[in-house]
């Protein structure tokens, strides 16, 4: 059975996104077994977390640029909208 694997702490976010579309690739082969596919199930999921915190934190950082140019520019600020599919 795989071990678990450890996020790191400092990890980049195209390297989570790399490693989690690695992990994607692992479950369509169909090669796990039943167990490994839950543990390789698990890693994605928490690498999916790192992933969407690190989006979250840019989003909050790009808000606080514009508000602070928009302070000093007289712009108004736009709330950050997601992209929608």
């Amino acid at each position: 059975m795989m071990a678990v694997k450890k996020i790191a702490k400092n990890i980049k976010f195209e390297e989570a996104l790399a490693e989690l579309e690695e992990q994607v690739r692992l479950l369509e082969s169909g090669e796990l077994s039943l167990e490994d596919s839950l543990e390789v199930y698990k890693y994605g999921v928490e690498l999916s977390k790192v992933c969407t915190g690190k989006l979250e934190a840019v989003k909050q950082e790009v808000e606080k640029i514009v508000v602070t140019d928009s302070n000093d520019a007289g712009f108004d600020l736009e709330p950050f909208q997601d992209v929608e599919g």
